[in-house]
């Protein structure tokens, strides 16, 4: 058995399902999008040539809009955050807990998936699987957690 295919019986019939609809809808997307790059190219060379002097003008004339607007909205932006900050502070009161929920699980996942594919690949690259399993730890317990290291 190659090690493909023991990465893929460790990693769960999802990735057999995954791996060809991505392909195919990558095969089938790539020339379709440099297609439409190479026909829009002309058509977007001549829009800007034509927008430019009425962006020019437009910008000249809402100058004085917007800062009429930011004006008139300043108060009421101030209203907005002062009503908004207890309910930002609440919520982030409630998402710090499952942040570090979730960075426990990811690194308890992360750890298992190594795990599984080291013993598949019959610990042959133990040291590559545990430098990146140490630094998904290294990264969530820094960003996932806020007590620091995990």
């Amino acid at each position: 058995m190659s090690l493909v295919s023991k990465i893929k019986d460790a990693a769960g019939p999802v990735i057999d399902m995954a791996v060809p609809v991505v392909a195919q809808a990558i095969d089938k997307a790539t020339p379709l999008v440099e297609m439409a790059k190479e026909k829009a190219g002309p058509y977007v060379e001549q829009a800007k040539e034509k927008a430019s002097p009425f962006a020019a003008v437009a910008k000249d004339l809402a100058g004085p809009l917007v800062e009429q607007a930011i004006t008139k909205a300043g108060p009421y932006a101030e209203k907005v955050a002062v009503t908004a900050a207890p309910i930002v502070e609440q919520a982030m009161e409630k998402a710090v807990p499952l942040v570090e929920k979730a960075g426990g699980i990811a690194v308890n996942c992360v750890g298992a998936a190594v795990s599984t594919v080291d013993k598949a690949t019959g610990g042959r690259y133990h040291d590559q699987f545990e430098n990146v399993s140490q630094r998904v730890g290294d990264v969530l317990g820094r960003n996932g957690r806020t007590g620091g290291k995990s």
